[in-house]
């Protein structure tokens, strides 16, 4: 760009030179000077507006003055050329500020455009998705060996609710279904999660609208389970002072059943039927069987998953896990052209408070800790117990100020706090280090990497600080 630039100004100086020469020899006429114009007047589209201005400007305070004094030409003739020049190089300074008002049109037109195709491009995956999800949910289990297959492959209660709504809804007759999943703590038994399915020619109209009216009292039903386990079949018609006691006034509701299931004499759930036959009793009672074996593996599935993948000190994630949902998060940002945040945090000084209060007070700090961290960060954020006093967080779709600003909240509420253990009371410091994708890194490695110079620089620096990662720390370290 300098060269093209520089290219007019010399062969304007030479023209100019040899013109001076040649005319001052009388080798060629004066009309000669409006061909050296001529050529130099599409320098309007190389140099910045100002430059042609001022180049204007100087044609007539500097190039006019010459002509009529040194070259004595009449005043008329040395105009002539230079009012031929600059209504040439305004024409191409005009020509030029025309064609980038037009590139930039079209340049943000084609960003519009670009937009909408990724847009598009979105929802026909969002559409793709959801019709293979239609198609999934048009398959049928229609017998009770499929169910119980299909159920015991499944380890989450969605699925396995799911399979047994479609197995119900394809078997039986009824109006609603729900399933309580109970909880056991220290010898109270308690809701946990409740599931719900309508059969198919129930209208999504007046009949679900007045559900409310008709849902048992589940905290209820669940004490009443407690205290003696058995199944409950009742009638409006023979018995309505019974739905009366569990809160049912929906009259859309005729019949009502609720069987537990048990697993080792303990009960685990139970499933109740709105308006189901009572010839179908039987049936129903035959599957509870299987299905309490499958709750019962569930629960222990996800109590081994749970074991598996959070910290038992503090309830964060492990390290392995923790990479698991890393990758995740940076495969979905370098998809969605994304940023965000990883921090490293490291508590002040830990070692010495363990030498000086031991290691359970250190324990009950560390657990203090992540509870402090995990009230001051959003529920998408990923927090993680690296290792030791290390404490590692992901923040989707954070910059850098955003994440500077978390950074230093937390940083500030730990110190603000006081954290007590067995009869100590101590006030702690952390330091932090912050690194951003894809600023400092693209790839997970090298983002904990950075984030950990950062916070070696935090900690030589004094401690009880914030530092954003620099190419300088990678020396320091």
């Amino acid at each position: 760009m300098f060269k093209l630039k520089l290219a007019p100004a010399l062969l304007m100086a030479v023209a100019l030179t040899a013109f001076h020469f040649l005319f001052t020899h009388h080798r060629v006429p004066y009309v000669a000077v409006n061909l050296i114009f001529l050529l130099a007047a599409p320098i309007g589209y190389v140099y910045p507006d100002i430059v042609s201005y001022l180049i204007i400007a100087l044609s007539w305070f500097a190039f006019y003055p010459v002509m009529t004094s040194f070259y004595r030409i009449d005043p008329f003739n040395a105009a002539l050329p230079l009012a031929i020049f600059n209504a040439l190089l305004l024409v191409c300074l005009a020509h030029r500020n025309i064609i980038r008002r037009e590139e930039t049109l079209w340049n943000r037109r084609l960003k519009e455009r670009q937009a909408i195709r990724e847009r598009l491009s979105d929802e026909s995956e969002k559409a793709k998705r959801f019709e293979e999800g239609i198609k999934a949910k048009e398959l049928a289990i229609i017998n009770l060996y499929e169910i119980t297959k299909r159920m015991s492959e499944d380890l989450k209660f969605d699925d396995i609710f799911k399979a047994l709504s479609v197995f119900l809804k394809d078997n039986f007759v009824f109006r609603k279904c729900n399933l309580l999943v109970l909880k056991h703590e220290e010898e109270r038994v308690s809701l946990d999660r409740e599931y719900l399915a309508w059969h198919h020619s129930q209208a999504a109209g007046s009949d679900r609208q007045g559900a409310s009216g008709g849902k048992p009292d589940l905290e209820k039903l669940v004490k009443l389970f407690a205290e003696g386990p058995g199944e409950i079949c009742i009638s409006r018609a023979e018995d309505p002072q019974a739905f009366s006691s569990l809160g049912m006034g929906d009259p859309a509701v005729e019949t009502f059943i609720a069987i537990p299931f048990l697993s080792e004499k303990k009960i685990v759930g139970i499933l109740t039927v709105e308006n189901l036959p009572k010839a179908d009793m039987e049936r129903l009672a035959i599957l509870s069987t299987q299905f309490a074996l499958e709750i019962k593996k569930v629960l222990l599935y996800e109590m081994v998953e749970q074991m598996a993948i959070t910290d038992s000190l503090t309830g964060l994630y492990v390290r392995r896990h923790f990479y698991d949902r890393l990758n995740e998060e940076l495969k979905r940002s370098k998809r969605y052209k994304l940023k965000f945040a990883f921090l490293m945090l490291d508590i002040d000084d830990f070692k010495r408070c363990n030498d000086t209060y031991g290691h359970m007070v250190g324990d009950v700090i560390l657990k203090e800790m992540a509870r402090v961290i995990k009230e001051n960060v959003r529920e998408i954020d990923i927090v993680a117990r690296y290792g030791g006093e290390e404490i590692s967080l992901v923040l989707p779709d954070t910059a850098e100020e955003s994440a500077r600003t978390v950074a230093e909240r937390l940083r500030r509420k730990i110190e603000e706090h006081v954290f007590r253990a067995y009869d100590e009371k101590l006030r702690l410091t952390v330091s932090v280090g912050v690194s951003i994708y894809p600023k400092d890194a693209s790839e997970a490695k090298a983002l904990i990497e950075k984030a950990d110079a950062a916070l070696y620089a935090a900690k030589k620096s004094g401690k009880n600080v914030v530092c954003e990662y620099k190419k300088e720390y990678n020396n320091a370290t």
